[in-house]
């Protein structure tokens, strides 16, 4: 899996900047990428030490009257969260500002709404401008307010809740702003044993295996459904009305939840440490609506992506493997291998590390190819997104890597009833193989 492309776009010098917030979508037409929408990404220029992680919570730590407004295509979502620091096109730190576990939150009709970030209630606003000004350009954009039990407010902007929700491949959130929700956008194939709880899932073409569970989670549960097709819905919503288009959408689920975030509290009227504003979600333990998944992949281009050279049987030969790639403004080729660039990823869901979710089918693994570095140096470019038209452009997937958050064993990636199977097999003595000592 490749590292993350250089987003040449996002940061305008060789400054380090802070992703401030998000803004609306849409289809801007000074860039040549239609087959996905695009999403503003606010920035300002950072002032203080970017490892003074106490500076970065306060107000004055970025220069405001010189923000920087861009657009990033909706794939690349997975690899963006406000509060992190970029430098020449490459994400430096996603620093911890302030970090918080709300253990017990409720989450339901009645505790959770939907908020504009320039709110006010009551002539104080939840995101006051002199305490929190990084929002101040898109006091448009929808947040989710969740009162406490102490009374106090959880905000969490909604661009956040799609990332860490839906966002642990980039194809898979593509699928989700650009079309009505489909079950064959998601699945070709599905199957729910009540009995057991275990779910079999054929995935759709060019979706990553990394999404099985966030794709399990809306198969099996109408308020996941609800949340993913709210997505599409709400900018379909905004569009017809000529409205600038903010998408929005609540949890994909209802109940209690231990929620982890990273972000900073900040006063409602009198009253300090009122609200906290999460930049970051960090984990969310609310259960997924099956006991086990398998799952397996409609055709390999979710896996090796489309080649010519594989199709032939032919290898493919350079003179050099080009180490680097950066991002362009152009919808991707489907006639190009799509390439998967992986993210650093936590657990966002401790409820899947009692569970056992793996691939059904084992495929031989392809030969690999050699990608060429251009004569003239350069480096080689890549479009995020599904590919959907005829280019010279590769594609690529931003897919959440979890091969490095924990230790693991071959053991632990045997699916739960092969495991039971050999513990059996070693502990009653009338399943030893024959002639055994």
């Amino acid at each position: 899996m490749d590292a993350p492309p250089k987003l040449s776009n996002l940061t305008p010098d060789d400054r380090v900047w802070r992703l401030d917030w998000f803004g609306e979508c849409g289809y801007p037409g000074s860039i040549r990428r239609y087959s996905q929408p695009s999403i503003k990404v606010a920035l300002s220029q950072l002032r203080c030490d970017p490892t003074d992680f106490a500076a970065l919570t306060l107000p004055d730590c970025t220069d405001h009257q010189h923000s920087h407004e861009t657009w990033a295509p909706i794939s690349a979502l997975p690899l963006l969260a406000i509060g992190d620091l970029w430098k020449e096109g490459r994400h430096v730190a996603s620093p911890d500002y302030q970090v918080e576990v709300f253990k017990g939150l409720s989450v339901n009709a009645e505790s959770a709404s939907f908020v504009k970030a320039g709110l006010a209630i009551d002539e104080h606003f939840l995101l006051p401008l002199s305490r929190h000004p990084w929002h101040r350009l898109q006091t448009q954009s929808y947040c989710v307010v969740v009162t406490l039990d102490s009374g106090k407010r959880l905000l969490v902007p909604c661009a956040e809740i799609i990332r860490f929700y839906f966002g642990s491949s980039g194809n898979f959130l593509q699928r989700l702003f650009t079309a009505p929700l489909a079950a064959n956008s998601l699945w070709a194939k599905k199957h729910f044993n009540p009995l057991n709880r275990h779910l079999h899932l054929t995935l759709a073409d060019r979706l990553s295996g990394v999404s099985a569970a966030d794709i399990g989670r809306i198969a099996e549960s109408k308020l996941a459904w609800r949340a993913a097709a709210g997505i599409f819905a709400s900018c379909q919503k905004a569009s017809a009305q000529r409205l600038p288009i903010h998408p929005y959408t609540g949890f994909p689920f209802e109940g209690v939840t231990d929620l982890a975030a990273s972000g900073i509290w900040l006063p409602f009227g009198e009253s300090e440490d009122a609200t906290f504003i999460a930049f970051r979600l960090r984990s969310c333990s609310h259960p997924f609506p099956f006991r086990s998944l398998s799952y397996d992949a409609a055709d390999r281009k979710a896996w090796q992506g489309a080649s010519g050279n594989r199709e032939t049987g032919k290898p493919s030969f350079s003179r050099g493997r080009s180490k680097s790639t950066e991002t362009v403004d152009a919808d991707p080729g489907t006639n190009k291998k799509i390439r998967a660039a992986g993210f650093v990823g936590k657990h966002r869901f401790p409820d899947l590390l009692g569970k056992q979710v793996w691939r059904e089918k084992i495929e031989a693994m392809p030969n690999a190819d050699v990608f060429l570095r251009h004569a003239d140096g350069s480096l080689e470019q890549v479009a995020f997104g599904d590919p959907d038209s005829v280019s010279d452009v590769a594609g690529v997937d931003a897919r959440e890597d979890l091969s490095g958050a924990t230790k693991s064993s071959a053991e632990d990636a045997l699916p739960w009833f092969v495991r039971s199977g050999l513990k059996a097999i070693s502990e009653e003595r009338r399943y030893a193989p024959i002639g055994a000592t």
